[in-house]
């Protein structure tokens, strides 16, 4: 499935824990094409960026934490 890097200017969904896990899957990809771009290009990630890259891992990791103590 083709996506595109999302921009700083890009809307950003406020709160990720109402988004499904394939539409966080893309989500993720797309921010991390975004950061990988930038960096390549400039050598530093936007602070909007670099945000956006640690609340979706935020997110995606509290998500694991859950599914792993479902388990229990």
């Amino acid at each position: 499935m083709p996506f595109s890097a999302l921009k700083p200017s890009d809307e950003f969904p406020k709160d990720l824990s109402s988004l499904s896990e394939p539409d966080l899957e893309v989500l993720q990809r797309r921010v991390n094409e975004e950061l990988f771009r930038e960096c390549n290009e400039r050598l530093i990630a936007d602070t909007e960026t670099m945000f956006r890259f640690n609340a979706v891992a935020h997110e995606v990791a509290v998500r694991e934490a859950f599914r792993d103590l479902s388990g229990l």
